[in-house]
């Protein structure tokens, strides 16, 4: 069989077919077809649900429509982030890699207002949290201006906006926009800190 991006471990990998179910017409008449595999990296099952382009076909092909369970799942690392906030960043971008675009959008304003919190804000809503953070030097205007655009969309949806549509789009930039945010206020402080200490640590040899 063909490699394929394991769900469980995200690695691109040979799948070991296992076992094959019979073929099943679908709603539409489409012929598909089903066959358990094991990932040659982490030796779990995945299961692949395929349109054969040939009838006669045993296992799934290149030019097949190609469906797995469980579907890898993308995220994002945020080194230096504290890991609960690192967390749920992530956990955003997983909601937009299957299309969860209200889920992005309300975990990234939640992320937003977890670190302003982290760096000491004790403001009474996430907008004076925003311009607190900004007012203390801790993120310069344009970062200010992007947190409060996080905020905007993500009200829509904390607020139960339901008709607001977030499309794709959308929702890749206020991903964006936190991860500049998150890199401001600790990634970039944390790389400067650990360049400081080399500087430091040479100079005293």
């Amino acid at each position: 069989m063909a490699e394929a991006k394991c769900g469980w471990c995200g690695k691109p990998t040979y799948m070991q077919p296992v076992m094959a179910s019979r073929p099943v017409r679908t709603s539409n008449n489409t012929l598909m077809r089903a066959v358990a595999c094991v990932c040659a990296n982490c030796t779990r099952l995945s299961v692949v649900n395929w349109i054969p382009s040939r009838s006669n076909s045993d296992e799934p092909e290149t030019t097949d429509t190609q469906i797995w369970s469980p579907e890898f799942v993308a995220g994002r690392d945020f080194p230096d982030v504290p890991e609960v906030i690192a967390d749920a960043a992530t956990e955003a971008y997983q909601c937009h890699s299957i299309s969860a675009y209200r889920g992005s959008v309300a975990i990234a304003r939640a992320v937003v207002e977890a670190a302003a919190k982290a760096r000491g804000a004790t403001e009474s809503d996430l907008y004076k949290m925003i311009t607190g953070l900004y007012e203390r030097r801790l993120i310069r205007e344009h970062i200010k201006d992007a947190a409060h655009e996080i905020r905007h969309l993500g009200n829509s949806v904390a607020h139960g906006d339901f008709v607001v549509r977030i499309t794709p789009e959308e929702s890749d930039e206020i991903l964006g926009l936190m991860s500049e945010l998150l890199h401001e206020l600790f990634q970039s402080p944390a790389a400067v800190e650990r360049r400081k200490a080399a500087r430091l640590a040479k100079q005293a040899e």
